[in-house]
């Protein structure tokens, strides 16, 4: 809708606000959909061959480093915002950082990357319920639809990868990525009025510091078990990337997210990723794409669009 303020000069109303704002979002949840599917991908060369615990505190190591950095270099005020909000901050941590890194990690050692990536197309299921509990989100027929139309494109998407294809340990993997998805869920829900009231940056660089401060002494017992000369390089590959693509660039467009759209809409369009993961798959090692990946993939877009109509 066009709402003309001067001759020659018209400007966008309601509608197109609102068109720019779904635009920016979709690009948003776009790119860190890839980010996301890459991290199952290289995560896993870095979780083969590293202790969990000291990966995961290799990782928020470089992670906290980044975000300092660039709260430097924007002069956020980050010690006003902790003491105001600690306890929220505290347990945004435990949930994102500790508990969530310590069973993705563990469970990604343990199962396939694209098994981990079906599991946390769960994610958007258990972040409306707890969304619902608190409040916040009161779903509707259409949303609902949407997300069981998008979780049912995944499951046909993998439905060729049975257990035979998986190694014996599977079902303690999937146990620990199940775990890690409701603590991710749970950081979700948790952290969207910190991001309403802090901002994107300031909320990730507090949560993902204050998570580290919590996880420090666990990763610390992992060090010891650290081989430096055994691991391989794409092993140090995979741990940059999760430090940097996925631990910042990749929380900070989740973070970016939230500020727009309420936590069951960000949290389905992630239901992009197991295709993201396949397509990545398929271009760096190979993986043939069957001809359930065109009906799972349809069936997710369309899940997808359905809830962010």
């Amino acid at each position: 809708m066009l709402i003309s303020t001067a001759p020659g000069r018209p400007r966008f109303g309601h509608a197109g606000g609102m068109g720019h704002r779904n635009f920016r979002f979709a690009a948003v949840m776009g790119l860190h959909t890839f980010i996301s599917a890459g991290t199952f991908l290289l995560g896993k060369t870095a979780a083969d061959t590293m202790p969990t615990l000291a990966l995961g505190l290799l990782r928020f190591l470089i992670a906290g480093a980044g975000f300092l950095l660039l709260a430097r270099i924007r002069h956020l005020d980050l010690w006003t915002v902790a003491r105001s909000d600690w306890r929220t901050y505290l347990w945004a941590g435990f949930l994102g950082v500790t508990l969530n890194q310590v069973a993705f990690l563990g469970g990604l050692a343990l199962t396939l990357p694209s098994h981990a990536a079906l599991l946390y197309a769960l994610t958007p299921t258990v972040v409306l319920l707890l969304a619902w509990a608190r409040g916040q989100e009161r779903p509707g027929l259409r949303k609902l639809g949407g997300l069981a139309l998008a979780f049912s494109g995944v499951l046909v998407l993998f439905s060729g990868k049975a257990g035979r294809a998986l190694p014996p340990r599977w079902i303690l993997g999937d146990l620990m990525v199940l775990v890690a998805v409701v603590a991710w869920a749970g950081y979700t829900v948790m952290s969207r009025p910190l991001v309403q009231k802090h901002g994107a940056q300031r909320a990730t660089t507090l949560s993902i510091l204050f998570g580290l401060a919590i996880f420090a002494p666990l990763g610390a017992l992992g060090l010891p078990r650290l081989v430096v000369a055994a691991i391989p390089p794409m092993a140090w590959v995979g741990l940059i990337y999760l430090g940097l693509m996925t631990s910042v660039v990749s929380y900070l467009l989740w973070f970016h997210a939230l500020s727009m759209k309420e936590p069951s809409r960000v949290a389905i369009a992630t239901n992009g990723q197991p295709v993201a993961t396949a397509l990545l798959a398929w271009i760096f090692y190979g993986q043939a794409i069957t001809p359930a990946f065109a009906v799972g993939a349809a069936l997710v877009l369309g899940g997808v669009l359905l809830t962010q109509l």
